[in-house]
């Protein structure tokens, strides 16, 4: 835990894909069983994994301002049709919009909705994703997680990990940079939060991309607060 004022912090801003929700193994439950249903012979982990990595591939161009402004669903619509094609498994689109629908229901980790609660009693928490705003609130209403506000870079002009989509999260709650700390179980949106100013907590998520492909831990000096999971975490910032 770095060397800073604790209350100073104002506000928590959560990622919630992959940090809050568990969207691998959601995901990749609902592909095991529609591959069964259908004789489709394929493995559902690479397949989940491969379409979260190419919804990211599409968005890598929409936020250099190359190809038109879309949200997470409509990206996870386009890569679902990539990754359906890689696999020879056909579909109608009515079946693929009604698969695309499984992002709506991600299954949360154990261990969040009851500690997100608890931040709330000392901090503002809100949700800055690059998800769209309807998957942070049919899946936080699908684990009964409240937040104080959601915002989605689908309205923000900007997409994580651009520093306006910081700066900008933190301007809409009334505060400076440094009055607000990033929550996420990646290093990278970390990174970039933290160049844009504002405070960095880590809690570890080993599993996010399934039990084949394991995150690793950062060393506890990398941000200002880091955490093993949601207990160790809610524990650091109500000390």
């Amino acid at each position: 835990m770095s060397n800073f004022d604790l209350t100073e912090i104002k506000a928590l801003a959560w990622d919630v894909g992959g940090t809050v929700f568990d969207w691998h193994h959601t995901i990749k439950e609902e592909i095991s069983r529609l591959a069964k249903s259908s004789s489709q012979n394929i493995n559902p982990a690479e397949f989940t994994n491969d379409w979260r990595t190419t919804m990211f591939e599409l968005l890598q161009p929409v936020r250099e301002g190359t190809e038109s402004w879309k949200n997470a669903d409509q990206l996870h619509l386009e890569a679902l049709d990539i990754v359906l094609s890689k696999a020879n498994w056909p579909m109608t689109l009515s079946e693929r919009k009604k698969l695309n629908t499984v992002w709506h229901r991600l299954n949360a980790w154990p261990d969040a909705a009851e500690n997100i609660e608890r931040l709330r009693s000392r901090f503002q928490v809100i949700v800055l994703t690059v998800l769209s705003w309807q998957i942070v609130v049919s899946s936080s209403k699908h684990n009964g997680i409240s937040w104080d506000g959601a915002l989605s870079c689908e309205f923000l002009e900007h997409y994580k990990p651009h520093p306006e989509a910081y700066r900008k999260g933190a301007a809409l709650l009334g505060l400076r940079p440094e009055q607000v700390m990033m929550c996420a179980a990646h290093q990278h949106d970390l990174n970039n939060a933290a160049a844009a100013g504002l405070r960095t907590a880590y809690v570890h998520r080993p599993t996010e991309k399934g039990d084949e492909l394991p995150n690793s831990m950062p060393s506890i000096d990398d941000f200002d607060i880091v955490a093993t999971d949601f207990n160790e975490l809610r524990g650091k910032l109500l000390a």
